[in-house]
């Protein structure tokens, strides 16, 4: 059901917040409002990386064997497609880490290669199952823009592996 053709449902923009309350470029730790932060072995933070209508934000959950991320941006933040990455030995390689991942995406959204890259690389480089969440929607958007958003979700992911315990790092060097 699309809630802005539903005629009983009222539509709702949902929109970034403002500057002031924005969190800053790169990832901030979250505070204690996080239910997460009561449990051992779990981190949950914030990243917001790139500068308007490009910009990406979102949050990650960190438990020892898994991630999920959820990635937001543009103009309408939403869910647009879904991406689990596991890790597994390269195939060509197998002294080396790499990843399988499967994706869903919604009729009519284009965020699947997004999902895919952060999810395939987060699985890669910490050696655990990574599930990305992605939506993010540039009306009228251009080859540029969709480049610009890419790199910025490639900032997002190093901006999580810079939060992530340096053991679940070391964890797939073996």
């Amino acid at each position: 059901m699309n809630p802005a053709t539903h005629p009983k449902r009222p539509t709702r923009r949902v929109r970034p917040q403002p500057p002031g309350r924005r969190p800053a470029t790169g990832v901030a730790s979250a505070g204690p409002d996080c239910p997460a932060a009561e449990w051992p072995g779990c981190r949950c933070f914030s990243f917001a990386v790139g500068k308007g209508r490009h910009r990406v934000w979102g949050t990650a959950l960190l438990t020892e064997k898994s991630l999920s991320v959820n990635l937001l941006g543009g103009e309408v933040p939403h869910i647009g497609a879904v991406a689990v990455g596991i890790p597994r030995p390269s195939l060509a390689r197998p002294a080396r880490q790499s990843a399988t991942t499967s994706v869903f995406a919604l009729v009519g959204h284009k965020e699947d290669e997004l999902a895919r890259s952060m999810a395939t690389e987060l699985a890669r480089r910490l050696g655990i199952t990574s599930v990305v969440v992605a939506g993010v929607h540039l009306e009228r958007a251009r080859p540029a823009d969709i480049a610009v958003v890419m790199r910025n979700a490639d900032r997002a992911v190093e901006a999580i592996l810079a939060c992530a315990p340096s053991d679940a790092r070391q964890k797939r060097r073996g």
